[in-house]
């Protein structure tokens, strides 16, 4: 990644020990260091409310044979922004779908959360965004 955009994103980097976690259940798919954006909309929940918000970000897509996990440098949910399991391949409560190079992650946060509300997408850039969109979804 571009020293300035790490800089002013952040690396885009799982920890140490959640990377030792998704090792010990068998990585199948793993990008580092991606660069892009977290974007909310109608969010609510007992502290806050943001009627629409984007802000860039860098992160990380781990596939397990048993989850999903996407990391953001940045931005409302930084840090382990994604962490859902997965029934049949496919991530639970997710909607994945691809733009050209790029991969996109949307949810309700009501529906991991009780007394939140509103829609997120995390949109990262990645060569492998239709590989990738064709597995999970």
């Amino acid at each position: 990644m571009n020293p300035v955009k790490r800089l002013l994103l952040g690396s885009g980097r799982i920890s140490d020990a959640l990377r030792a976690e998704l090792a010990a259940e068998g990585i199948l798919f793993a990008e580092e260091g991606l660069t892009g954006s977290v974007r909310c909309w109608d969010y609510r929940d007992e502290r806050r409310r943001r009627s629409t918000e984007i802000e860039g970000t860098a992160g990380a897509i781990v596939l397990t044979r048993g989850r999903l996990v996407v990391w953001t440098s940045r931005g409302p949910g930084r840090g382990k922004h994604i962490d859902v399991s997965l029934r049949a391949g496919k991530p639970t409560g997710i909607d994945v779908r691809a733009e050209p190079r790029r991969i996109v992650f949307g949810y309700h946060p009501g529906d991991f959360h009780p007394g939140r509300s509103g829609r997120f997408e995390v949109h990262l850039k990645t060569p492998s965004a239709l590989e990738l969109a064709a597995r999970l979804g």
